[in-house]
């Protein structure tokens, strides 16, 4: 119901404002538009990405336990750090040397529990959201690719240490703007400007806001929109040139952000 609207909106632990609305409206369409088919199943597979950095969380915070000698506080704090620089998160130093697996895995990993639960929550407003309107195996790769052209970003044109989701949910908000460029009645009706003043409200305050990896949200905002183009919405299973060039533009972005990235370090 489109009336009825639940705001909430927080600065999550990489200051991303989200906006929740009522399921039931998300794909009604306009009389005269052809309807649009998605993905009914639950978003199980959002539900998996929750709980994957949640365990990855948990096993990094219980290892930091023990090897503080279960003293919190910066005994902890040193082991949590210590671990999260083991685990692969983006060093731009270690990747230019080759550890090129830290673009991955930093995406996985969070600073601490504050951090974690406001990505997490961010996957769970948008995440239903792009799997059923892209279907679960293209919900995957976009989630995938958007943190790791996130993760290329932040190695290109940040210098700090750099973990977290917020490259991949910014690639889910990407999605979403492709979907907007494929059928804007239904988007308008379901976000209004709203997705959008999200979006530029987060980047700016991004950029104003010391110790945040923007680059790092641009990344997964622009692999989120190119990996739309290139994928399509549920059951869209063409390849023509179109999505050729799409698929070329992120390859050309992995490859030629490896390349600048280890002559500038």
């Amino acid at each position: 119901m489109e009336d009825q609207r639940n705001y909430r909106e927080y600065i999550e632990g990489e200051f991303e404002v989200l906006d929740e609305r009522d399921a039931s409206s998300y794909y009604e369409d306009p009389i005269g538009r052809r309807p649009i088919e998605i993905d009914t199943r639950k978003p199980y597979i959002t539900y998996v990405m929750i709980g994957l950095i949640g365990g990855v969380w948990l096993i990094i915070s219980l290892l930091a336990l023990c090897f503080s000698g279960f003293r919190m506080g910066r005994f902890f704090v040193s082991a949590y750090n210590v671990l999260l620089l083991l685990s692969g998160a983006k060093v731009n130093e270690l990747v230019s040397q080759g550890q090129y697996w830290r673009l991955f895995t930093a995406m996985f990993l969070h600073v601490n529990i504050i951090h974690l639960f406001f990505n997490a929550y961010a996957i769970r407003v948008y995440g239903p959201i792009v799997e059923q309107l892209f279907g679960k195996l293209k919900f995957v790769l976009i989630y995938l690719i958007s943190g790791l052209t996130g993760s290329i970003f932040s190695y290109l044109f940040s210098s700090g240490w750099a973990v977290g989701a917020s490259g991949a949910i910014f690639g889910l908000m990407g999605a979403l703007l492709y979907f907007r460029q494929q059928r804007q009645d239904i988007f308008n009706r379901v976000f209004g400007s709203s997705l959008i003043a999200i979006i530029v409200i987060n980047l700016i305050y991004g950029f104003v806001s010391p110790g945040i990896d923007n680059w790092g949200h641009i990344g997964g905002l622009v692999g989120g929109y190119l990996m739309g183009n290139a994928v399509g919405l549920y059951k869209d299973n063409r390849l023509d040139r179109k999505n050729i060039i799409y698929y070329s533009i992120i390859a050309l972005i992995f490859i030629v952000g490896i390349i600048i990235g280890k002559i500038i370090r």
